[in-house]
């Protein structure tokens, strides 16, 4: 059976898939367990980052089909686990990462890339194989894949099913960054760092911002940045924000 696992470490929430054996494909009731996880997270204040990984030198394999996942309840898993899933990662009001290493692969390739950001290892691979087994894709993969890569490079993928080593998901700006295998929680722990610090709130808006004025006219993107913009000067990390610069120092925002 698939294991999900939660860990807070200092303003940060850890989410790790462990199914060994199936290079961490996810039975039916830990699709709906990760989507769990990712809504208390999203609403836990003390969180102002959450990392997705998997255990065993693998990310996500996928729903697993061996152990029953994907027929009968797909539809349960979609609408309560994979869809939940897919929409907090994109939605949460705070920076969400992958941290990939071997095989991402159908759904946990949509996981994977739903992240804000995402740091793979060399060995980490990717591939949208839902047509290989003759489904259409789903887990937000239509989404997400072709607002990365474009229409033509999205249905490309999305119909072969072909696999992408790390460093061709680099070029693609499917990743952020491909580091050598024994580096990648170093890496990731140092960025995560970094967004637990940031103001979470403004963060939170501005991915908001990114997503919704992807298809907003200028003058609809103008006018959402200036609401937003006024919810901003309410918060103490704007506040702290002035206060550090006025005062030269670097500011220490809380994410309130």
């Amino acid at each position: 059976m698939t294991e999900i696992t939660v860990e807070h470490d200092d303003g940060t929430g850890w989410v790790t898939i462990d199914h060994p054996g199936r290079k961490n494909s996810l039975t039916g009731e830990a699709c709906v367990e990760f989507a769990d996880a990712l809504v208390d997270l999203a609403h836990d204040d003390s969180v102002r980052c959450v990392v997705v990984t998997g255990a065993n030198n693998a990310f996500c394999s996928g729903i697993d089909l061996a152990g029953g996942a994907g027929t009968d309840g797909a539809g349960d898993e979609l609408e309560n686990g994979l869809n939940v899933i897919a929409r907090q990662l994109l939605t949460m009001e705070k920076p969400t990462v992958a941290s990939v290493s071997g095989p991402a692969v159908g759904a946990g390739a949509a996981i994977a890339t739903a992240c804000d950001f995402v740091y793979a290892s060399e060995s980490a691979t990717f591939g949208w194989g839902f047509t290989d087994i003759g489904l259409a894709p789903d887990t937000g993969a239509t989404y997400v894949l072709s607002r990365l890569v474009g229409y033509r490079t999205a249905m490309e993928l999305l119909t072969t099913g072909r696999r992408l080593s790390a460093t061709e998901a680099e070029d693609l700006d499917i990743v952020n960054a491909v580091v050598p295998d024994d580096d990648l929680t170093r890496t990731v722990d140092r960025h995560v760092e970094t967004l637990s610090n940031r103001p979470t709130k403004a963060v939170g808006e501005l991915k908001r911002l990114l997503v919704r004025n992807s298809h907003r006219s200028l003058e609809e993107a103008l006018a959402g940045e200036a609401r937003v913009q006024k919810r901003m000067l309410q918060t103490d990390d704007f506040i702290e924000g002035v206060s550090a610069f006025l005062e030269d120092r670097q500011p220490e925002f809380t994410g309130k």
